[in-house]
């Protein structure tokens, strides 16, 4: 079973939520909120803890650290689809049998982190396919601690969302401290979206392409609105 990472502070981190892609800022600054928050906005019993770092990136996209066998009884109020593994070492029994007994699709991809190598690109194309996929949601992404290889994961994502590149490193950071790496960051800021698959969604532009039809139908409706006018002072005058 994976070791946890000692951590400066005693209590584990508390519960994140509703992170929104529209306004990065805002969902930051919202991140953190308490149980009780948690029961208002989503009735459900969740008994038993969260795993650490665990916070919710999209709706139905969840992320952490390495799940313990006292997790499970929260995890199962996700009812989860999918689980995506970064890590590549044997399961623990404990997790294997959670996983087989709610028929949860596991990928595992062996990625090592940015301060051992460089990711490579289809390894990160492979995961972006399954976590960008809707289909396979609800879904949770983890690592042994939810800091560095999530957070590449993460970061790339939001690079797909639009997000501008100042909020997604503040994320980024958030989950890594106290050890963010310069290289996790580096790989992040330098990734290129053309590296990825055209069949990956661009899950910000949908937004930004209605509003480029809006602003074509409104430019039309305003020409034809002049158009018009001038046709009948024109009339008028030739009337006259």
């Amino acid at each position: 079973m994976a070791q946890r990472e000692e951590e400066a502070e005693p209590s584990r981190p508390l519960h994140v939520v509703g992170v929104r892609t529209e306004s990065p800022e805002v969902a930051l600054r919202e991140t953190y909120v308490s149980a009780k928050d948690i029961a208002v906005e989503r009735p459900v019993c969740l008994s038993g803890t969260p795993p650490v770092n665990f916070a919710t990136v999209l709706p139905g996209l969840y992320r952490s650290g390495y799940p313990q066998a006292s997790d499970y009884p929260f995890m199962q109020t996700l009812n989860l689809k999918t689980i995506v593994t970064l890590v590549g070492k044997d399961l623990p029994d404990s997790f294997q049998q959670f996983i087989n007994r709610n028929h949860i699709k596991h990928e595992v991809f062996d990625m090592a982190g940015t301060k051992k190598a460089e990711i490579p690109v289809k390894t990160m194309q492979s995961i972006i396919a399954v976590v960008s996929n809707r289909k396979n949601y609800p879904l949770l992404i983890h690592c042994n601690h939810g800091k560095h290889r999530t957070g590449c994961v993460v970061g790339v994502l939001r690079k797909t969302s639009e997000w501008d590149l100042a909020s997604i490193i503040r994320e980024y950071t958030r989950f890594a401290e106290p050890k963010a790496r310069e290289t996790d960051v580096k790989y992040i800021t330098d990734f290129k979206l053309s590296d990825l698959p055209s069949a990956v969604p661009r899950q910000g532009r949908a937004p930004q392409m209605l509003r480029t039809f809006y602003g074509m139908v409104m430019l039309a409706s305003f020409t034809l609105s002049v158009w018009m006018y001038s046709s009948t002072r024109l009339l008028m005058i030739t009337v006259a």
